[in-house]
């Protein structure tokens, strides 16, 4: 058997998606999984070569007002449906799975034009618009979260799966990260990061709201700060100089255990976020990122509706309003654990196996 999966450059995108190819491989070591991803940035950052075969192609993202009348775009664009539909023949797969990005758009149009079956996934509350153009073409939609279907067409053939996580993700202890991250045991664990670009508004908002504290203060807690890779110096940096216990990582490969050791997270709002602060039942801070289509404020508003989380817009999300709200709320221990039980609460475990069995009922229908 092989499944094409296409997905965009993102971790968001990418890590449900690779979660699935894995989790296929695991239970069909026979399956042949091949990767369709955009060619702009470095996909190959994200992709597993020993799941999947990857194989990049042109695609352009939506077209600016400008884009539309500009026959060089529309060029482009040919030249990757051109590309997609050769792969195509060449892998002859029994389904194709689009989970989101601007690379799945034409990969699930494409395969069904040519009668091959498709399921999409889609990651946040609110579905983005690739998922709402390609609800028509798809044998299955599998979302995360029930709210979705009130955004989709009724006739769509629409499965409450919940957004997959990383397997390495959960179950790691709060010693185990404690220990292998450096950490000081017995104290707060305040994790800031901006997903997985980064965030220069939550780094530099945060940053200077700890600059803000008394010395004693900063003492109280620690800080695992996952700046990305343009942020890394300056915050290192600052943290030096202010004295800030804890460590500072563009990015941790491990994820799990920033969770594990974390008290409470200071993030964005990104599906694959917001499933992984879900999974470890991790209390949260979130500013959402304002110009992602809305797709973040409603996937944080959902998460604090059921308890889980604090939304603070971008906007006011200031050292003033960080010092207020998450500073307080870091040592406020019995609200802290009545947000984690009300995670665990909302926890979908198995969602990876439910995606996967959708991927095998439509592929074997076929």
């Amino acid at each position: 058997m092989t499944i094409v999966i296409a997905a965009g450059g993102t971790g968001g995108h990418v890590i449900p998606a690779l979660t699935v190819a894995r989790l296929l491989k695991q239970r069909h070591p026979d399956c042949a999984c091949v990767a369709v991803s955009g060619a702009r940035g470095t996909p190959e950052r994200w992709w597993d070569s020993s799941v999947v075969e990857l194989a990049t192609v042109p695609v352009q993202p939506w077209p600016e007002a400008w884009q539309v009348v500009d026959p060089r775009y529309w060029w482009r664009q040919g030249s990757a449906v051109m590309h997609i539909t050769k792969l195509l023949r060449r892998y002859r797969p029994e389904v194709v799975v689009g989970f989101g990005g601007y690379v799945a758009g034409p990969t699930v149009v494409l395969a069904r034009a040519a009668g091959i079956p498709t399921v999409i996934h889609e990651q946040n509350v609110f579905p983005g618009r690739t998922t709402r153009l390609l609800v028509a073409w798809a044998d299955r939609v599998a979302v995360s979260f029930e709210e979705t279907r009130r955004h989709l067409p009724r006739g769509a053939r629409v499965m409450v799966t919940g957004n997959p996580v990383a397997p390495e993700v959960e179950g790691r202890s709060r010693a185990e990260a404690v220990g292998v991250l450096g950490l000081t045991v017995g104290k707060p664990v305040l994790l800031i990061m901006g997903g997985s670009q980064g965030s220069r508004r939550v780094n530099e908002v945060s940053v200077e709201a700890l600059a803000r504290l008394t010395p004693r203060q900063r003492q109280v807690f620690q800080v695992l700060h996952l700046a990305g890779g343009r942020d890394l110096q300056w915050i290192t940096e600052r943290h030096r100089a202010l004295g800030i216990a804890g460590r500072v990582y563009a990015f941790l490969p491990a994820m799990g255990l920033a969770y594990a050791a974390a008290t409470l997270a200071v993030t964005r709002a990104g599906a694959t976020t917001v499933a992984e602060l879900v999974a470890t039942a991790t209390p949260a801070v979130l500013i959402p990122y304002p110009y992602a289509g809305a797709h973040q404020a409603a996937n944080a508003q959902w998460l604090a509706h059921h308890g889980g989380a604090m939304v603070v817009d971008q906007a006011a999300f200031t050292p003033e309003q960080f010092l207020k709200l998450v500073v307080p709320l870091l040592g406020n221990s019995t609200q802290l654990a009545s947000m984690r039980e009300a995670l665990r609460q909302v926890a979908t475990p198995g969602a990876a196996q439910r995606v996967a069995d959708t991927v095998l009922e439509v592929a074997c229908a076929a």
